[in-house]
């Protein structure tokens, strides 16, 4: 039986947490499919790549890297384009109350993948997913919600009250099977969701009272989780919890560490398809920053990347191997050898422009994603490539202010000043921070582009207001004392 909520949703009838289980060989299917359907999304073929992405998650529902992440790139394309929406007979065929979990969500997924900007349609891909006990998918596609609902300015009560039953049921259930970390998060997502309904209905009770409820959710698990009473604790056998217990303290002796990851890669191997135990091993082979034991975790992530074609862990090993040379760089930088600085430093650049330009064709929609290839290619001298990058990346509310200094520095480059000056005025008038070093930075190449677009008086009063905050900035008083009166 179910029961009205007070937020006005339905809840789902009570039973266990399990997840949603995929074995290798469907993993191994599903990936055939999506490989195809990178290649036809990269073809600019929108229409098939959708379908394909949906085949493959007919046998993978819970790949959110591998698919739900792209269709949804392939989607935001395909409208940009001029793709048709979905017609009555379209949502007919495709019904996202069919009585069979998996196939509404296929149903929903497709659907949506013509219509990204539906918010009915992205409901029933949330909503299907939890059915479905595809946790993962489901959790993605809450936040995908969310966002859309904070965006849109039609998003009802009833919108609301859905994710906030779906994330309190992903939390409860992760909960129930000890995953608290997953339940924290999914948690948070409900409380997120309620703030904004209240924002948009401040005397609503029934949301005020759910805020209260669910915070005390959340609250008490925090609680018990960074007090160690998770189902980890409550294990009998006193040498597993010792296991566990150094596993997760950063100080140890090679040998207690070499033991740790004996043991760790053991019970890994025992099955290889749980994600959770191939992660800790990495942990703890990356623990000492050791090169050996990075490159043997690199290895096993590579090998792992060609088993299950699940792109998380050739981006975890990119990760280990950009630190590594991270790392190599800025033991190089203290020996003063310019001529090996300046191969690793090339070395180095070349390796995450191939990885980040790889991570955009693979997130589209993620402008954090491109932010990070903008900065590589702005480095690399590439300043045509870098500008629509970085105008792209804009969109994000935490890099909007330095991916406004980095076009400014870009069109400097080209010798657009005006197009540099107007780029940098915009990020400095919506920059609240005046005296810290990214505004500073703002105002050095604004006073560079004004001095090299011939704007001189303007220049002298920027670089005047360096100097009024830091009177050693760079070389602003030679070029204040240089420039003509």
């Amino acid at each position: 039986m179910t029961k009205k909520s007070k937020t006005g949703a339905v809840d789902s009838p009570s039973n266990d947490g399990a997840a949603l289980v995929t074995t290798g060989a469907d993993r191994a299917k599903a990936t055939e499919w999506f490989k195809r359907a990178r290649e036809l999304g990269e073809k600019r073929q929108f229409d098939y790549a959708i379908e394909y992405y949906v085949d493959g998650l007919a046998y993978w529902p819970d790949a959110v890297e591998e698919a739900c992440k792209p269709l949804h790139g392939c989607g935001v394309a395909r409208k940009q384009t001029g793709g048709k929406k979905p017609g009555l007979k379209d949502t007919m065929k495709r019904s996202m109350t069919d009585k069979d979990p998996k196939q509404a969500f296929l149903n929903s997924m497709w659907l949506f993948g013509h219509e990204p900007d539906n918010l009915s349609y992205l409901e029933g891909v949330a909503r299907n997913a939890g059915r479905l006990r595809a946790e993962s998918a489901a959790q993605w596609a809450g936040g995908v919600l969310l966002k859309a609902l904070d965006s849109s300015t039609k998003s009802g009560a009833k919108q609301f009250g859905v994710l906030v039953e779906l994330s309190e049921g992903l939390g409860d259930r992760a909960a129930e099977r000890g995953d608290s970390a997953s339940a924290i998060a999914a948690y948070q997502t409900g409380i997120d969701t309620l703030n904004l309904w209240r924002r948009r209905l401040p005397r609503d009770q029934a949301v005020e009272e759910s805020v209260r409820d669910l915070s005390t959710k959340l609250t008490i698990l925090k609680g018990k989780y960074k007090e160690g009473e998770s189902y980890r604790d409550s294990m009998v056998d006193s040498k597993e919890q010792k296991d566990l217990h150094d596993e997760q303290r950063t100080m140890q002796s090679d040998d207690r560490v070499d033991e740790l990851i004996l043991r760790a890669e053991e019970v890994w191997r025992q099955n290889q398809d749980d994600a959770v135990k191939l992660k800790n091993v990495i942990d703890l082979l990356c623990r000492r920053e050791r090169e050996d034991q990075e490159r043997k975790a690199i290895g096993i992530l590579v090998e792992e990347y060609k088993r299950t074609g699940s792109y998380r862990w050739k981006h975890l090993a990119d990760d280990i191997r950009m630190k590594q040379l991270g790392r190599r760089s800025r033991e190089l930088a203290k020996t003063g050898n310019d001529a090996d600085i300046k191969e690793q430093q090339i070395s180095q650049l070349r390796f995450e422009l191939n990885v980040f330009k790889e991570r955009t064709e693979r997130y589209p929609t993620d402008n954090r994603v491109k932010y990070e290839y903008a900065v590589r290619t702005f480095r690399a001298g590439r300043f045509d490539d870098a500008i629509p990058l970085f105008q792209a990346a804009r969109a994000d509310p935490k890099n909007r202010t330095t991916c406004g200094l980095y076009l400014g520095r870009c069109f400097y480059k080209k010798a657009y000043y005006s197009q540099a000056i107007a780029a940098i005025s915009e990020a400095l008038a919506g920059y609240e921070t005046t005296d810290d070093d990214l505004a500073k930075s703002m105002l050095y190449w604004l006073g560079r582009a004004q001095e090299a677009g011939g704007e001189t008086d303007s220049a002298r009063k920027t670089y005047g207001r360096i100097l009024q905050l830091d009177y050693n900035y760079k070389d602003v008083r030679v070029r204040l004392d240089e420039l003509p009166s």
